[in-house]
C-alpha cells in the first residue's frame, strides 16, 4: 500500500482543513447560520467499509479493486472536497464504469499515429475502461484505468476536466492521487497566517534547517528538494529561498519583483533579475513594471533601459563588491577566467542583506559578469560557507579552479557552427588602443556573439570584438597581447585586403592576423582559405594564404608554420579542417598565445567598427555593380 497509514493520515487532513481559516470563509460565503458548525461536524471522510462490504462492491464491479484505493475503503468510504472541483470522490455507492458515453475515445483513437507512444495509446483506450470515482463535481471525471497497471497491482487514476478540454492528468495510483491533493490543500491557505498546524510547523523547521545549509555549503540538491517540497505545500519563505538556488544553478525560475525597490535583496537582487528575465522572454517591459509597487515604477523603467542597454552593474556591499568591481574590468577584456577567480576567492566575504538572502543572484543580470557565472560556478557559489554559515564551517572549500590556455585550435572545434573567422593578435596594446589602430573612432557597449547580429547587412559590416588574449607571449618583452575577433567574416579577397597586421604592429610591436574560411560542402562558389600574416614594427615579415589548393608564400616563413605541413599543395583531405587545427596549434605554439574561448563564444566584449578589412577596388580593378530598374506595367495592366 503505498500510503502506510490511511487513518493517521486521512485524520490529520481533516483536522487541518476543520482548523484552516479558508473553511470558516467559506461557511460564511454561504450565509446560513451555523454552516461552519455542520461542515465540521459531517467532516471530510465517511464510515468505513468492512471487509464483506468491500467484497460485495469487487463482485458488484467483477474486479479487484488496486492496493491504495482498496485499503482508503476501509478507513472511509468516500471523500468530501478532494480539491480540482471534485465535492465527493470515491464512494462505494456512487462509483462505477464510465462507460464513455461521449465518444472520446474514439476521438482519441483517431489522433494515434506511428510515432505516437505507448501512453498515449493507454489514455486513447482508458475511456471505455475507466472505473469512475467522481461521484460529484465540476465537470471533472476520476477515473482509475485497469489496463494501467504497475508492479504494485495499482491503477493509474486520470483526472479529465471536461470544461477545459486538455489531455487528463496522470497520477500512479489512488494514493498518489491523493498525497497531492493533499498537498494542493496546504498551498492554497499555506500564505494565511491563521493555517498553523503540526504539519505546517515541520515544514518550518525543515525549511530552516536547509536555509543554514545553504549558507554553509551543504548538499544543494538535498537543500533544493527540502525547499521545493516546502514550496509545493505553500510555506511563505520557500519560493524566494528556493528561487534564489535556482537561479545559481541556471534554472530560470519566476519570483517576480517583490518589494519595493528601497528594500536591498529586491532593488539590487531580486528585481534586475526578473527585467532580465522579462527581456529575455521577448516582452517589451509593460507586464514587468506592473509588478513594481505603483511607485517605483519609473525608476524601475529606468532600470529596465540599463539592463536593456547592457549598462546597468550590479553592486554589493564589503569585500566581495569590491571583488566585483574588479572582476567586471578583467572580464569586460576578455578574462574570464581571471574574472571568475576573482569573485570565486571573495565569496566567504560575501555579506547577505537578510537572513533569507542565500546568494548574490543579482550577479547573474550583470551584463558583463552574468555569463561568468555558469550553471556550474553558480553551484560553486552555492557550495561555498557565506555569510552566517562561515562560522559553521571549519578549514578551506577547496583549491581555487586552475584553469589552461585556451590555445587557437578550438576554432577549428566541429561543433562550432561557424564557417568563417578572422582574428588580429597584436603585443603592447591594450583592446581600446588596438581598436584604435584598427580604425575604430570609439568602442561601442560590450556584446556577445548574438548581439552582432543586427548589424549584419550594414554598410561597414559587423563589429569586431575586443580583448585581452589568454596568455602572454613567450618571446620579445613578455609584454601582454590583446585580440579583435570576429565570426562570420564577408568574403576573403586576397588582392584587396587592408593591412590591418601592420596597423596593429607599428610603433615597434608585434602582430599575427589570421584569416580562415572553411567552407566545407556549404559553399562551391568560393575556395577554402587560411591566411597568415605576420607583422614587426608597421612591416609584414612573412605570410602565406592557402587558397583552393594552391598557396601563395610571403618573406621567410619559419619551419614550424611551413604551410606546405599544414596545406601540401593539390591535395584537399576529407577532414577539411585537420589542417586548420593543426596550424592554429603551431601558431599559437610559436608565439605562446590564446584566445579565451568562453570570452569569445559566451561573454561580452567591447566591440569596435574597424576601417574595411576589404579595401574598395583600386584603379584597373574590377568591380561588380548591381542596378535595379523600375520596368512599368504594360498599359492593359495599369
Amino acid at each position: 500500500m503505498e500510503i502506510l497509514g490511511w487513518g493517521p493520515f486521512l485524520e490529520r487532513w481533516n483536522a487541518e482543513w476543520a482548523a484552516a481559516p479558508s473553511t470558516r470563509e467559506e461557511a460564511e460565503e454561504d450565509g446560513e447560520e451555523g454552516r461552519f458548525e455542520e461542515m465540521v461536524e459531517a467532516g471530510l471522510g465517511f464510515p468505513p467499509l468492512d471487509e464483506g462490504r468491500i467484497t460485495a462492491l469487487e463482485r458488484r464491479l467483477g474486479v479487484t479493486l488496486p492496493p491504495s484505493y482498496r485499503s482508503f475503503l476501509a478507513v472511509s468510504d468516500g471523500w468530501r472536497r478532494a480539491g480540482g472541483g471534485i465535492y465527493l470522490l470515491g464512494t462505494s455507492e456512487g462509483i462505477h464504469w464510465h462507460r464513455d458515453h461521449f465518444g472520446f475515445q474514439e476521438s482519441y483513437e483517431k489522433s494515434l499515429a506511428e510515432h505516437s507512444s505507448a501512453q498515449e495509446v493507454l489514455v486513447a483506450g482508458m475511456w471505455s475502461r475507466a472505473l469512475q470515482l467522481s461521484v460529484d463535481s465540476d465537470m471533472t471525471d476520476a477515473l482509475l484505468d485497469p489496463g494501467d497497471v504497475n508492479d504494485e497491482g495499482e491503477w493509474a487514476l486520470y483526472i479529465y476536466r471536461g470544461y477545459s478540454g486538455e489531455y487528463p492528468d496522470r497520477y500512479e495510483s489512488f494514493g498518489a492521487f491523493m498525497r497531492e491533493k493533499y498537498v494542493e490543500f496546504h498551498g492554497d491557505n499555506g500564505a494565511h497566517p491563521g493555517f498553523v498546524n503540526d504539519t505546517t510547523r515541520a515544514l518550518d523547521a525543515s525549511l530552516e534547517r536547509a536555509r543554514v545549509a545553504c549558507l554553509s555549503g551543504e548538499d544543494v540538491d538535498r537543500q533544493v528538494e527540502t525547499l521545493a517540497e516546502a514550496m509545493r505545500h505553500g510555506r511563505p519563505r520557500a519560493r524566494k529561498l528556493y528561487v534564489q538556488l535556482m537561479s545559481m544553478l541556471g534554472r530560470s525560475e519566476y519570483y517576480g519583483a517583490a518589494g519595493r525597490l528601497e528594500d536591498p535583496l529586491a532593488g539590487k537582487e531580486f528585481v534586475p533579475l526578473a527585467a532580465l528575465e522579462d527581456l529575455r522572454s521577448g516582452k517589451d517591459g509593460g507586464w514587468f513594471l506592473r509588478t513594481l509597487e505603483e511607485g517605483d515604477r519609473a525608476e524601475g523603467a529606468e532600470l529596465l533601459e540599463r539592463i536593456r542597454e547592457r549598462g546597468w552593474e550590479y553592486e554589493s556591499p564589503g569585500p566581495f563588491g569590491e571583488a566585483v568591481v574588479a572582476a567586471r574590468e578583467q572580464a569586460r577584456w576578455g578574462d574570464t577566467d581571471r574574472a571568475w577567480r576573482t569573485v570565486e576567492a571573495a565569496l566567504a566575504e560575501w555579506e547577505p542583506y537578510e537572513d533569507d538572502h542565500l546568494a548574490p543572484i543579482g550577479l547573474l543580470a550583470d551584463p558583463i559578469l552574468g555569463p561568468v557565472i555558469t550553471p556550474e560556478r553558480g553551484r560553486r557559489v552555492l557550495l561555498t560557507p557565506r555569510g552566517a554559515g562561515r562560522a559553521a564551517h571549519a578549514g578551506p572549500v577547496g583549491p581555487l579552479e586552475e584553469t589552461v590556455p585556451d590555445g587557437l585550435a578550438w576554432l577549428a572545434d566541429p561543433t562550432r557552427r561557424q564557417h568563417s573567422y578572422r582574428f588580429v593578435l597584436a603585443e603592447g596594446l591594450s583592446p581600446r588602443e588596438l581598436a584604435e589602430r584598427l580604425g575604430g573612432d570609439s568602442l561601442l557597449p560590450p556584446h556577445n556573439q548574438t548581439e552582432t547580429r543586427p548589424w549584419h547587412g550594414m554598410a561597414r559590416g559587423v563589429p569586431e570584438r575586443v580583448g585581452f588574449c589568454g596568455a602572454e607571449g613567450r618571446e620579445g618583452s613578455g609584454a601582454r597581447w590583446s585580440f579583435a575577433f570576429r565570426d562570420g567574416t564577408e568574403t576573403f579577397q586576397p588582392k584587396r585586403v587592408s593591412p590591418m597586421g601592420e596597423k596593429a604592429s607599428r610603433g615597434g610591436g608585434r602582430s599575427v592576423l589570421v584569416w580562415c574560411e572553411i567552407q566545407g560542402e556549404t559553399s562551391k562558389a568560393f575556395p577554402d582559405t587560411f591566411h597568415l600574416s605576420y607583422c614587426e614594427d608597421g612591416q609584414e615579415r612573412y605570410g602565406f594564404t592557402a587558397r583552393g589548393g594552391v598557396t601563395d608564400r610571403r618573406g621567410d616563413v619559419p619551419e614550424e608554420l611551413d604551410p606546405r605541413l599544414f596545406f601540401p599543395e593539390g591535395k584537399e583531405g576529407a577532414d577539411k579542417r585537420a589542417g586548420e587545427r593543426r596550424i592554429l596549434t603551431a601558431v599559437a605554439d610559436t608565439f605562446g598565445l590564446s584566445l579565451p574561448r568562453f570570452a569569445v563564444q559566451h561573454g561580452r566584449l567591447h566591440a569596435v567598427m574597424t576601417e574595411p578589412w576589404i579595401r574598395p577596388p583600386g584603379p584597373g580593378e574590377h568591380r561588380l555593380v548591381f542596378v535595379r530598374h523600375r520596368t512599368p506595367a504594360p498599359r492593359s495592366e495599369q
